[in-house]
């Protein structure tokens, strides 16, 4: 089984140079990359597909969209994108714990050293592959290297 790069996205806030650093790793590794789009703002009720299916990204969403599959094409690289919605950790939990063929799993962060809402010390339990959070263009984290809380003591 081939092993790919994920890059999880958040579309309220795409962060441009996550996509970046994963399209290149996945083209050094000549492997897949998935991106997992996750519309935050979409109400719960309805179900995921039929939601997003009906048009309930915004124009700049769909854009943004198109723009990074295109640069997978430009890239060279095998991109595949899946849609998903709600609340963006948990978007990212039911992914990679639903996949076993995820190596590096790539997220976007802003200034904070790591992204708001997202359970890491759960993630890191979750998931076996390497968790590189790119804070910037060329800045990045391995989840390995920052502390990690569980159970009232660091790890």
């Amino acid at each position: 089984m081939n092993k790919r790069v994920v890059v999880a996205v958040d579309l309220q806030e795409p962060r441009p140079w996550a996509v970046q650093y994963a399209l290149g790793l996945a083209g050094r590794l000549q492997t897949p990359l998935t991106v997992l789009a996750v519309a935050t703002d979409i109400g719960p009720g309805a179900p995921v597909r039929d939601e997003l299916a009906g048009g309930d990204i915004d124009a700049g969403q769909r854009q943004w969209l198109d723009r990074t599959m295109a640069q997978g094409r430009e890239a060279g690289v095998n991109l595949e994108l899946f849609l998903a919605a709600g609340p963006f950790p948990q978007a990212i939990l039911e992914f990679v714990g639903s996949r076993a063929d995820i190596q590096f799993l790539v997220i976007g962060v802003g200034a904070a050293s790591q992204p708001a809402g997202l359970a890491l010390s759960r993630l890191h339990q979750i998931f076996t592959g390497e968790i590189l959070l790119v804070r910037e263009q060329g800045r990045i984290t391995n989840l390995s290297e920052m502390p990690i809380k569980t159970k009232g003591r660091e790890s």
